[in-house]
Formats: structure tokens, sequence, C-alpha cells
């Protein structure tokens, strides 16, 4: 009776899970993107074991991927990571009420990196294959360079660097390759593994201020409502008047923390008590600020009754600006939508006789303003993007420059966790500590125990 029952069952399971049916390839692409996005949804996890495992899944990935003989098969793989890394871009269209919009934004995000996968599929040979991924992360559809194979590197004992990439890239050829013996093959993924080993921190520069990061939750939909401004404002400066009693040297406020025109707006009463406050601690706030009829997203410097403000650069496509079609997108999409003007291409200030360079939000991710820097303090507003996992990647994105180029950032955020991020501790380095807690904590049992 039982064999009976269980018969149909494995019947319908070779059928459905043979290796050339559309189930099984539809699974195999699926899981192949999983693997190349894995650096993203593991770093919600602060796990040494995750940390460590993140590269290998990535290269598990890269192997699958060349071993993919199928044209429709790259496009699908494709089209799933373009999914798992960016779906959540079509969330800010929430908020300029045209939530109908977000499977379309889902589908074309999908469509291009499928597309991309897709071309990169006519190369003849399996390594100049890999070579075309490799570069996709220097193809940036609209400027939006935020497919980057450096998260690869972020975690495990590979260098956050370029080197570390390739030697990951390298690992998942050679591993892949078939004309290479097992011993030539064993000794070429040994040595890739060291050339692109982690063995050291990069020394970085601190920030030789007590400071604090403000970290706000206003939720979009709340923050520019006319109603709640004032209330919201009144509550910074309540932040800010407990970091000076903190004995505070700075306090950092995120992304248009004050959702107005500083010089213009409230007969500009919000700047002169931050003008006065400056006095006893340097704040730097996120608001908007404009001239000769342009309107800016700017960093407020306030250091000794003083104010500089320095404008963002780097603008989000059809969040700040309309790159193309901008007269239809308008008509049609986004008449109210305040475009911003474009200030310069790195903004840098001095406090306490350190150069500081300014980034606001999307300007973090740039490489642009790592090459030229040692402290960046960086503010955003990721509240257009909450219950996502936007943050995670912007995070990792800095990670990876920051170690590049040695450069310790300090982020402050609206919707998200601060952080302080510094060029990457290798990881064995990690494990030895935590072993030497776990010895202690066995130590400390045992001696219990005979006690």
């Amino acid at each position: 009776m039982s064999l009976r029952l269980n018969v149909p069952f494995f019947s319908f399971f070779l059928k459905n899970f043979n290796p050339n049916s559309t189930i099984f390839k539809i699974i195999k692409v699926f899981f192949i993107a999983i693997l190349l996005s894995n650096s993203i949804y593991l770093s919600f996890f602060d796990n040494i074991v995750f940390e460590t495992l993140s590269p290998f899944l990535a290269i598990w990935g890269l192997v699958l991927l060349l071993r993919t003989r199928n044209a429709k098969e790259y496009f699908w793989i494709g089209f799933f990571l373009g999914i798992f890394w960016f779906w959540w871009v079509s969330l800010s269209s929430i908020y300029f009420n045209l939530d109908y919009l977000i499977p379309f934004i889902i589908l074309f995000i999908a469509l291009v990196y499928g597309i991309l996968f897709r071309i990169c599929y006519l190369f003849k040979f399996d390594f100049l294959r890999l070579c075309a991924i490799f570069c996709l992360s220097f193809i940036h559809p609209l400027g939006f360079d935020w497919l980057n194979w450096g998260i690869f590197s972020v975690y495990g004992f590979f260098d956050a660097s370029t080197t570390g990439v390739v030697c990951i890239f390298l690992i998942a050829y050679f591993y892949y390759e078939k004309y290479i013996s097992r011993y030539y093959k064993m000794a070429i993924i040994i040595i890739l593994f060291f050339i692109g080993f982690h063995y050291e921190q990069k020394e970085s520069t601190n920030l030789n201020l007590n400071f604090t990061l403000l970290n706000t939750n206003i939720s979009q939909n709340q923050k520019y409502l006319v109603e709640n401004i004032q209330v919201h404002s009144n509550e910074l400066i309540k932040e800010i008047l407990n970091a000076i009693n903190e004995k505070k040297e700075l306090i950092v406020l995120p992304e248009s923390a004050f959702a107005f025109d500083l010089q213009k707006d409230f007969k500009e009463k919000y700047q002169n008590i931050l003008k006065q406050l400056s006095h006893k601690i340097t704040i730097i706030t996120g608001a908007f600020s404009t001239a000769e009829n342009q309107i800016y997203n700017s960093t407020y410097v306030f250091n000794q009754g003083q104010v500089s403000i320095l404008n963002k650069h780097f603008l989000v496509p059809f969040g700040e600006e309309i790159p193309f079609f901008k007269n239809l997108v308008k008509k049609y999409f986004l008449s109210h939508m305040q475009e911003f003007s474009q200030g310069p291409v790195q903004s840098k200030y001095e406090l306490n006789q350190q150069i500081i360079t300014n980034a606001i939000c999307y300007e973090a991710t740039k490489e642009r303003i790592y090459e030229d820097s040692k402290l960046i303090i960086a503010i955003s507003n990721n509240a257009w993007f909450n219950h996502s996992s936007e943050y995670k990647l912007q995070q990792l994105l800095m990670k990876f420059y920051a170690n590049k180029y040695g450069v310790s950032v300090y982020h402050a955020v609206n919707g998200k966790e601060n952080a302080v991020i510094k060029p990457k501790i290798p990881l064995y380095e990690k494990w030895k500590m935590k072993f030497e807690k776990l010895y202690q904590k066995m130590r400390m049992i045992l001696k219990i125990g005979i006690e």
C-alpha cells in the first residue's frame, strides 16, 4: 500500500525536476540570482559564519553561471538579480502618489539587467563571458552605479578592493575550467586566494571631536507636511541641547532634517537659533537652500556663529532630477516633484584642523568622492525606501570604498541606523577574538565546576 502511494510521488518528482524541465530551469536561475545577491541579505545578520561564507556563495553563483549553456537562462538570471538588488527603487513612487507604477518599475529594472546579462552571453568563450559580467560594474544606466561586484569582498577573507574582487572572479573561473588538471587547478586557486587575501586593516583617520550622530525615524509621508515641520524642527533643537548638556563638540543631523530652506523660511528663525547654539557645539545638518532661482539639497555647517552651505552634486535620477523627457515626465507622472540643481563635484570644509568631505545620501556611494578623502561626514534620508534592503546595499558600497581608499565615514541617517564605517578588519582577527572569548568562557565554566 505504501509503495503504491509513493510511486506516483516519485514519478511526479522525476518528471518535474528533470534537468531539462522548465521547473528545474526556473529554480536554477532563481538560485543563481540569490547566490549573486547573498551579500545584501546576509548583511542583515551580524554573524561571523555568514561573513565567512558570503564570498564563497558568490563564487558558487559565478561557477553555476558559467555552467549555464542557454541564452534564455542568462537573461532570467539577470532578470531575477535585478529584482533582488533593486526592487526597492519602486518604493519611492508611493510618495508621488504613483503606487500603481510599482510592479512596472520592478519589471523595467529586471528587464534592463536581464538584457545586460543576455548581451554578456553573446561572447563565445567562457572567460570572455565572465569578463563581460565583471564589466557590468562599469555600466551605469542613468548614472546609477549600485550594481557593484565589490560588495562580494566586503565580508569574508578577501580584501575589499579591486584586487579582491578580481580574485573572486578568477577563482570561480579556474574552479569551473575543465581543461586544467585537478592539481594545477588547486594550485592556481590557492595562489589566487592568497593574492586576494585581506592581511591587515588599512590605516584611517579618526574624527578628532567628541561627536554624536543623531538618528531620526520620521516617515517620508509625514516629513514634509506643513503641520509637522515645526514640531520636528523643535524636537531637533531639543536633541542639540541634549548634546550640549552631554558636553559633545559636534552633532550631525540627517539629510533634510530641517525640511525647508533654513535661510528664508520661518523668517530665518531656525537658522538664527542654530547659529547661536553653534557657539557651544558645531552643528551639521541637512536642509534646503536657494540661490539665483535654483534650489539645492544642502548640508549646513554651523560653527562659532558662522554658517557654510555645501550643495549636493550627484542627484538621484527621477528622485531629485529628471534626466530626460522632462516635460513628458512632469506632465503625466511627477508634476509635484521639486527638481534640485547641482552643486560642485566634491565639496569640503574644515573642522578642528581636519578636512572633511561632504556627502549627501546618494553621494556617499560614489567612488569619486573617496579618491581624494580621508574623512567623510555623510547624511542620508532612507525613509524613502523604508522596510527594504536599500540601506544595506548603501552600507556595503560605503564599506567597499572606505576600505579601498582607507577612508573613515561618519553616517547620520533618518529612517535606518547610523554607522561609523572604517576600513575592514581582517576576518582571521575576528575569528581569533571569537575563539579567545570562547576559550575564556570555557575556562570560567570549568573553574566554576571545579569549585
